[in-house]
């Protein structure tokens, strides 16, 4: 077997470095993605932010990513793709479960069902396992062995006729699994995510319902993976689609980014001055002008605060400091936890035997940690530890000066006779 990991490519972001956002040509990193990831591989395990949902409407978003699916089905990067989605397509997940749950439910004459919020995946290469290959654990029908030629996981996806030609050939299989894909090996077993949940933003909703009304929601002392996923769905789907469907809403929001990215808050001045204005002109008192100046200090207060604030917020995005930061790593372990309860409970149900993780590969950051490089480690259950591997990512940092230039993209590869390694590309 032989599978390429990679991450964070932002399909539709004009910074991808993979696809030319105008022409959907190649850009020069392409070459270098094809020949790190290798061609003929069984699986391409895409690990979040592939299609940039979050930033531009589906019809421009979906239209780079036909450009780059089509190139890597030309150039026979990997026979089938498996597709774990993270913060920004986070909505691709919403919408196959919105197929599979809804639409083919009632299109069948029977009633919908409820979300799965997580589906994991499992990527066997253990040669005497019966569920060697790749399976979706209680997904019907499932992955009999990799070697089976008819195989298919589950029902066909939207996706799949992405690459498809005007004659009908040419499809692509796509297998959606979230957040988790488990890969287990004769060597060792690697929890796979995309990483946003390590990140204060993606969890917030978890972490504050589990101090303000954990018993109202009838949960245990910790979430586990699907609890902690659909929890926090709302707020993903708000940030990192709803946004890029607002209309003429999602370029202000663009801009306003990429301004605050290159330390450029003028414009983030200027709004807030004229609101300052708006909120001036609606708390007018009359004689409880005490009500007035307590209105006034605050928004003035705020005038200066969010700029300084914005200036001096560290990014998650190339930020090297990020998975040392003991929040961070605090979240990890919480998310490590809710990922074991996942294994026991798949070992149990359906016999796999994965053993627990001693390594993580994730995404989100833009910061590659290679395979080959001594990996940062940290505690987990019980006196375990793990050590972690990022992919990094494939857009252009722009700097304040202008100037541009890829941070760093690891292109993870596994093969059964050699094992894991990476192939840092900068």
């Amino acid at each position: 077997m032989r599978t390429a990991i990679v991450s964070d490519i932002h399909l539709g972001d004009e910074m991808c470095s993979l696809i030319n956002f105008e022409t959907m040509a190649p850009e020069k990193n392409y070459e270098a993605f094809k020949e790190k990831a290798g061609q003929g591989n069984d699986y391409l395990i895409l690990l979040g932010d592939i299609i940039d949902l979050s930033i531009t409407n589906y019809e421009l978003a979906f239209k780079v990513a036909k450009a780059f699916f089509q190139r890597i089905q030309k150039d026979g990067i990997a026979k089938s793709i498996i597709y774990v989605p993270g913060n920004h397509d986070f909505d691709l997940w919403h919408t196959v479960e919105h197929q599979i749950s809804i639409i083919h439910q009632i299109a069948e004459g029977r009633p919908p069902r409820s979300f799965r919020w997580s589906v994991p995946g499992l990527i066997d290469d253990r040669t005497a396992s019966p569920t060697r290959g790749f399976h979706l654990p209680g997904v019907k029908p499932g992955v009999k062995t990799l070697i089976d030629p008819d195989h298919f996981v589950g029902t066909p996806m939207f996706l799949n006729a992405i690459t498809q030609n005007k004659d009908g050939s040419g499809k692509t299989s796509f297998y959606f699994a979230y957040p988790n894909l488990y890969f287990v090996t004769e060597r060792e077993s690697i929890l796979i995510t995309h990483g946003h949940y390590f990140e204060a933003y993606w969890t917030l909703v978890s972490e504050w319902i589990m101090k303000i009304a954990r018993k109202d929601l009838a949960i245990g002392d910790a979430l586990d993976i699907r609890e902690l996923a659909a929890i926090n769905s709302p707020l993903c789907q708000l940030a990192c689609t709803g946004v890029g469907q607002a209309g003429p809403l999602t370029p202000l929001v663009r801009a306003i980014q990429h301004e605050v990215k290159t330390h450029n808050v003028d414009r983030i001045e200027k709004y807030l001055e004229c609101l300052d204005e708006e909120i001036d002109k609606a708390t007018r008192f009359g004689w409880r002008f005490w009500k007035e100046m307590g209105v006034d200090a605050i928004s003035n207060y705020l005038k200066k605060a969010i700029p300084k604030g914005l200036l001096n917020m560290k990014d998650t995005r190339y930020n090297e400091d990020f998975i040392h930061e003991d929040a961070v790593l605090d979240r990890i372990r919480t998310y490590f936890a809710a990922s074991w309860v996942e294994i026991c409970d798949l070992n149990s149900q359906y016999g796999l035997n994965i053993p627990m993780p001693r390594k993580v590969i994730f995404g989100h950051t833009h910061q590659p940690m290679s395979w080959n490089d001594p990996a940062p480690r940290v505690s987990v259950v019980g006196d375990n530890a793990v050590s972690l591997y990022n992919t990094g990512g494939w857009l252009l940092h722009q700097h304040k000066g202008g100037g541009k230039e890829l941070c760093g993209a690891a292109v993870f590869v596994y093969d059964s006779a050699t094992g894991f390694t990476s192939h840092l590309v900068d």
